[in-house]
């Protein structure tokens, strides 16, 4: 009996060691994983190994392109093991300086400059766009591809959660395309931040209104909105909230009765997959309402048809009538 509780034992603090072994592995090993811009850290976050970390250096509701490193941010940047970036702001590009002189050991992920990531053009300017380049699924996907390859390469064990979790992912924003055909939709922008959403949706960018957003709107800007907006009868106007060019594309669709696709900001949002899966129940409502109010105009149409026909008819009647009464008479 003794020998058989020794036994249990000495099988029970083995496998105390075997855990604490591979927790220790796990732990030793975890990543830590810093993000520029806010709107990638729940996802992010949602497909990484257990005990790895990140942080977002821009918190959400704070413009980047204004934004300027603090002491602490330097202190959390030196701790990365990979930064991922849209390489196109100033304290962006001090990172990317940072690396270069050697005062960062991270691998940096520099969004606009991945293989295969399509890059649109602003139809305004003709000059290409690098803002929300991840808010279109293909350009999200080959990010997460890419990412995956490097998770896999510095945290081996954990190649089984990555793949995993990555794919899960990849599988739902593949279901985000394939909902979102909608060919030869026009769609109006108030700036290029939408443009990567709005394709997303299967929507045709032709004009955005604000040409940047530190740039003024002019009235020629306006005409170019409204010409745009009266040539496309399917054409839908899409507003960022809180948007400075809201009030003038808002009352370009109240006076040509187009419908407003209003996108949560991404920069105050901490998911670019919440955010493209709220924009398509949206635009999914806002096209289920034209659709029930062609039909509804359909019917009242065709009745107004039948309504006057029926009116000829009898007109037609009551004209006949008295020229039957004449020809019997003159008989």
């Amino acid at each position: 009996m003794l020998y058989m509780l020794n036994k249990a034992l000495i099988i029970l603090i083995i496998s105390s060691i075997l855990i604490t072994s591979i927790d220790y592995v796990y732990a030793s090993n975890e990543l830590y994983i810093v993000v520029t811009f806010p709107y990638l850290y729940d996802d992010i976050k949602s497909v990484l190994c257990p005990g790895d970390v990140v942080v977002n250096i821009v918190k959400p509701g704070i413009d980047p392109h204004e934004y300027q490193l603090s002491v602490e941010d330097i202190n959390v940047i030196k701790k990365a093991d990979i930064i991922i970036s849209t390489a196109h702001t100033h304290f962006e590009q001090k990172i990317k300086k940072m690396i270069e002189e050697n005062e960062l050991d991270s691998i940096l992920i520099e969004i606009p400059y991945l293989q295969n990531t399509k890059i649109f053009k602003n139809p305004s300017t003709g000059i290409e766009n690098y803002h929300e380049l991840l808010f279109y699924p293909e350009n999200y996907i080959v990010f997460l591809k890419y990412l995956k390859s490097i998770l896999v390469s510095l945290r081996p064990e954990c190649t089984k959660n990555y793949e995993e979790n990555i794919e899960q992912f990849i599988l739902k924003l593949q279901s985000f395309v394939n909902k979102s055909v909608r060919p030869n939709r026009i769609a109006i922008l108030d700036s290029p931040r939408a443009q990567y959403i709005v394709a997303g949706l299967g929507l045709n960018t032709s004009y955005i209104l604000m040409k940047e957003e530190e740039i003024p709107i002019t009235p020629e800007d306006i005409k170019g909105a409204e010409e745009m907006i009266s040539k496309y009868n399917n054409s839908i106007i899409v507003i960022i909230n809180g948007s400075k060019a809201a009030s003038y594309l808002s009352d370009l669709a109240n006076r040509y009765g187009r419908k407003v696709l209003v996108l949560p900001d991404p920069l105050a949002s901490t998911s670019i997959i919440s955010i493209l899966e709220n924009a398509i129940n949206v635009l999914n409502t806002l096209d289920m309402n034209i659709s029930h109010s062609v039909k509804t105009n359909n019917v009242q149409l065709l009745q107004e048809v039948y309504i006057i026909l029926i009116i000829l008819s009898l007109s037609f009647l009551f004209m006949l009538i008295p020229y039957e009464l004449y020809k019997r008479k003159k008989s």
